[in-house]
């Protein structure tokens, strides 16, 4: 029987770890994993921790996170794991085509088959991580299914990917898929008074935002410029829907600016806020409070909820998410958020509400 484990330092997703550790005492280790998840949700954390595991110098089955080993993947420099993304493509790019680069490409994969082919140095098992897997182009997606159809037997392959749908099928069968999802509200807020020995309400309501994404829960902590920085932008996109037609497109074409420029994340991330809040109004139109999000809030989701009807409101909430579509579809990205940027659902007159 196999001995109970702390989780291997992680919060949640125990049924992931539980699942690995089983394979790892089983001997039926795959030759790759597929760890798919919204961003922030723990992926390169379990990543990281099974690599730890395959190689930790006092135990067979778990990472200890203290010895030379454990402490050198942590840090990124043992020389038997391997790990790859957007970010060290782009660090090895000059600086205007490393904010340009949308994906990953396939010289990035060929280092990886020519790095696959030296055995283990001092570790007992080589591992390969490679994240922003779902950035994989043609040709490079290609080469990573070779990879995958003859890994070498001392090597153990681990894709990280935020949406595993944008996977070649034939990528997505030959590994072993572990799909992390959000963990619940009261185990984030659990996590960030234990972990960062916030006040109840403080933890309660980085929990609610954060959409059950520990990691990016814990982020905030650490970063509180860039929790006020988000503050700031609800309030600058809430401000719009009383902004003239010119302020809208001008947004738009600012935004438009930033994705071409290669700061596609932070367009994401500021129309994920934004659909965060109208989910809220909808959400409280409805009938649903107790499921919002913004519970700082609930005075205005409610006033705001009684000047639009349900279906605008549903509309504009899948508007939001059509756009951020269009945009992984490369659709002119300018077009995509004035479309959005036009659609901000009318205020109802007390006229029209009767």
């Amino acid at each position: 029987m196999i001995e109970s484990s702390d989780n291997w330092g992680m919060i949640g997703h125990e049924w992931a770890v539980e699942f690995l550790r089983r394979s790892i005492a089983g001997k039926r280790l795959a030759h790759a994993y597929l760890i798919g998840g919204p961003e922030g949700v723990g992926k390169a954390l379990l990543a990281l921790r099974l690599a730890q595991a395959l190689n930790c110098e006092r135990s067979a089955l778990d990472p200890c996170l203290c010895c030379r080993a454990c402490q050198r993947i942590e840090r990124g420099n043992h020389p038997d794991v391997r790990i790859a993304g957007m970010a060290t493509q782009a660090a090895g790019a000059k600086s205007d085509d490393a904010a340009r680069q949308k994906e990953l490409k396939i010289d990035t994969v060929r280092e990886w088959q020519r790095d696959m082919m030296l055995k283990p140095y001092e570790g007992r098992r080589r591992v390969f991580i490679l994240h922003d897997a779902e950035k994989l182009n043609e040709s490079a997606s290609n080469a990573m299914l070779k990879t995958l159809e003859e890994p070498p037997p001392y090597a153990t392959i681990v894709l990280v990917a935020h949406t595993v749908g944008s996977l070649l099928p034939t990528i997505v069968s030959r590994c072993q898929l572990l799909r992390l999802r959000p963990l619940p509200r009261a185990q984030v807020a659990a996590a960030l008074r234990e972990k960062r020995n916030l006040a109840a309400g403080d933890a309660e309501l980085l929990a609610a935002w954060s959409g059950g994404r520990i990691g990016w829960a814990l982020r905030m902590v650490d970063t509180p410029d860039e929790l006020a920085a988000r503050r700031d932008q609800l309030a600058e996109l809430l401000a719009l829907a009383d902004q003239p037609l010119a302020t809208r497109l001008r947004w738009a074409e600012e935004q438009a600016k930033a994705y071409r420029a290669g700061d596609q994340t932070a367009v994401f991330e500021t129309l994920d806020l934004w659909q965060s809040w109208w989910r809220d109004v909808l959400l409280t139109a409805a009938g649903c409070p107790q499921a919002v999000v913004h519970i700082d809030r609930r005075d205005e989701l409610v006033a705001a909820a009684a000047q639009h009807t349900v279906p605008d409101l549903h509309a504009f909430v899948s508007g939001i998410a059509l756009a951020a579509q269009r945009l992984r579809d490369n659709v002119n990205p300018q077009l995509a958020l004035e479309g959005v940027a036009l659609a901000i659902p009318e205020r109802r007159t007390p006229q029209s509400r009767k």
